[in-house]
């Protein structure tokens, strides 16, 4: 269970990484002015601090229950972002909805090593 929980932990870190870019600098992350749009990244940023440092932090029996909620929010950004097509456009549901698909595969592959062992 060592080298599963190893990547998943190593997805959780990648994820606070990434939120934390997005709270830092959100001008950059999004290419955008649009303070409404910084305020979006920010939390998301911070959902990903939190959810990445559970991942990080919890002890090794429970990094695939932590991995379980990221995948959750993860699929659950895909699905918002498929829906919203009509309101966004194309471009910016199809960014939304891409986005989260390594952290999703990886995820995925990951519980599914940890449960197998």
């Amino acid at each position: 269970m060592t080298a599963a929980t190893d990547g998943i932990r190593g997805l959780g870190a990648l994820r606070v990484a990434v939120g934390a870019a997005m709270l830092a600098t959100p001008r950059l992350i999004g290419r955008s002015d649009d303070p409404s749009f910084h305020l979006l990244l920010r939390t998301v940023g911070v959902r990903d601090v939190v959810i990445g440092a559970g991942t990080v932090l919890a002890p090794r029996a429970q990094t695939v229950r932590w991995a379980s909620a990221a995948l959750a929010s993860d699929l659950s950004d895909m699905v918002v972002g498929a829906t919203a097509v009509r309101t966004v456009g194309w471009r910016g549901g199809l960014v939304a909805t891409l986005a989260p698909v390594p952290f999703v595969a990886v995820g995925m592959a990951g519980i599914r090593r940890a449960r197998r062992r």
